[in-house]
């Protein structure tokens, strides 16, 4: 009857009851509307068994769309397949954006294996879901897919799933943990924002990042462990996780985002390894309950209010690497009573030092790098030393209202001019026949002592017997001009393949040296060739995973304390310090 009025209007027009050109548009209206009417019947709408489906003619495809009429509920089984009004079977493939929006009266959900992919914000708003089955079927979880689910307390991911999206978990704060599977790649960001309830999670070692904000204000989990394939941890990773007690970064981490760790208040202790090379802005900001920190070498700025109220920090060492100090750096950090800058500082940022009450003893031991130092906000009743040939120049920059600035040169003796600045801790290893030591220090030495394993007194062999390790202990500490000792590094050499036959000397043509230690929870085995595999072990045999060997050593993070890497055929136990 449309039809029929349009193509008369059209005949009118004709008839010259309006002009041709209007006649024109009309007809093409109608053109439009016969596309369209083509295409809807492709496409359609249907309510089968109380579901509202979009039935594809095309694929013989279904997709579960919300209701128009009201809200699912109760317990859901999706069927794999239903019947439309024209007898034809279509294939549930789907479930739509938005499909379970605000469902709360929705308590459980069962998905056909023939569903592939779980829409965006799917079952978001769905608070009294407590169970769903997601099948093996399924490659991705949409963004905001069970966005504010706070009944679920469990959930299992199937294997085939790639991606967690952005907000996926957000505010599933009745989730108390989950297994994510090794085939997830990355965790979107907010992925599991505001799960307070969440205890423990396992980070499969296929992660090589974690979102912005991806733990924030998860307020109940304690620990957390970071595989070795994570690259990056996102801007605000774990903001707000204030139960989180201690937590070990992995060497394949560069970088922590910006507020990465604010407001941890329960953090005491972290390590951050020597593949770090920035602290974000706010990076620890309020972590009140951290009590010592060691940044380490590779370090060369700290950020915008990086240690902010870090009320329980008693004193810092900032490494010579670092180049500049940003604005409101240990703004608060009431604790703190002293603190090196090193000659390494070329940008000091505002209000560095506001409200350091119990900041006694300052030392520079560089040139003064901006023209005003007051507004560092040194407490003025500070002991504030300096470089001998730079005295005056620091009195000009501080002003008159700093008394207490005096001369220091780390080559001076005396209880009031002792090096405060330590030594760097040396590296040990092993290559091309030699054991060698480094030290980032200029200029260090080294002071070494090494015990072979197999030294025994007055010992007892029943039968004539003696097993030897051949195996060295390595201590060594370096000192340099200036600077305190530094801290011991502990190694052992291994001579692998070594030929003890017939009382030979084990420093044989067919032996080799491998150098084991450990430092901050990293395990490093040099001597190594190009390309060899190194796998770890717990003691009780669970397999920690991999690593392989560049420009001749290998490294890996571990939790242990104690650790087997394995050598091609040889073992080597490891104590990790």
């Amino acid at each position: 009857m449309k039809d029929f009025t349009l193509r008369k209007k059209f005949l009118d027009c004709k008839s010259g009851t309006c002009s041709l050109f209007k006649g024109f548009v009309i007809l093409v209206v109608l053109m439009l509307m016969t596309t369209s009417s083509a295409m809807a019947q492709e496409a359609k709408f249907e309510v089968i068994d109380g579901f509202r489906y979009l039935l594809e003619s095309d694929t013989k495809t279904a997709t579960l769309v919300p209701k128009t009429d009201g809200k699912y509920s109760g317990d859901i089984i999706i069927p794999e397949k239903v019947k439309g009004n024209d007898g034809v079977e279509y294939i549930v493939a789907s479930l739509s954006a938005s499909c379970f929006y605000g469902c709360s009266g929705l308590t459980s959900i069962t998905i056909p294996s023939s569903v592939t992919s779980l829409g965006k914000s799917c079952f978001e708003g769905c608070s009294g879901l407590t169970s769903i089955t997601i099948p093996s079927s399924v490659t991705s979880l949409g963004k905001s897919c069970f966005y504010g689910c706070s009944g679920l307390t469990s959930i299992t991911i199937p294997s085939s799933v790639t991606s967690l999206g952005d907000y996926c978990f957000y505010d599933c704060d009745g989730l108390k943990s989950i297994t994510i599977p090794s085939s997830v790649t990355s965790l979107g960001d907010c992925c599991f924002d505001d799960c307070d309830g969440l205890k423990s999670i396992t980070i499969p070692s296929s992660v090589t990042s974690l979102g912005r904000s991806c733990f924030e204000n998860c307020s109940g989990l304690t620990s957390i462990t970071i595989p070795s394939s994570v690259t990056s941890l996102g801007e605000g990773c774990f903001s707000f996780c204030s139960g989180l007690t201690s937590i070990t970064i992995p060497s394949s981490v560069t970088s922590l985002g910006k507020s990465c760790f604010l407001r941890c208040s329960g953090l005491t202790s972290i390590t951050i390894p020597s593949s770090v090379t920035s602290l974000g802005g706010n990076c620890f900001f309020g972590c009140c309950g951290l009590t010592s920190i060691t940044i380490p070498s590779s370090v060369t700025s700290l950020g915008d209010y990086c240690f902010y109220n870090c009320s329980g920090l008693t004193s810092i060492t900032i490494p010579s690497s670092v180049t500049s100090l940003g604005g409101s750096c240990f703004k608060d950090c009431s604790g703190l009573t002293s603190i090196t800058i090193p000659s390494s500082v070329t940008s000091l940022g505002g209000e560095c030092f506001l409200g350091c009450l119990k900041l006694e003893t300052v030392y520079f031991e560089g040139k003064y790098c901006k023209p005003n130092y007051a507004n560092l906000n040194i407490p003025t009743t500070s002991i504030i030393k300096v470089p001998t040939e730079y005295l005056q120049g620091y009195k000009d920059a501080f002003g008159p209202d700093y008394k207490y600035i005096y001369a220091w040169n780390p080559d001076e003796t005396g209880d009031d001019n002792k090096p405060v600045t330590q030594c760097s801790t040396p590296s040990v290893s092993y290559g091309e026949g030699k054991l060698m030591f480094a030290c980032e220090t200029t200029g260090a030495k080294y002071h070494y002592t090494i015990t072979d394993t197999d030294i025994k007194s007055d010992a007892l062999s029943e039968n004539g017997e003696v097993s030897l390790s051949a195996a060295y202990n390595i201590s060594v500490y370096a000192t340099a001009d200036g600077y305190k000792a530094s801290d011991k590094a502990e190694a052992t050499l291994y001579w692998i393949n070594a030929n003890l036959d017939n009382g030979t000397n084990i420093n044989m043509v067919k032996t080799r040296g491998v150098v084991a230690s450990a430092h901050d929870g990293i395990v490093t085995l040099s001597g190594l060739d190009n390309g060899e595999v190194v796998k770890f072990y717990a003691t009780d045999g669970k397999y920690l995973g991999s690593s392989v060997a560049a420009n001749g050593s290998a490294s890996f993070a571990v939790n242990e304390s104690l650790v087997i890497a394995k050598v091609g055929k040889d073992s080597i136990k490891i104590a990790v310090k």
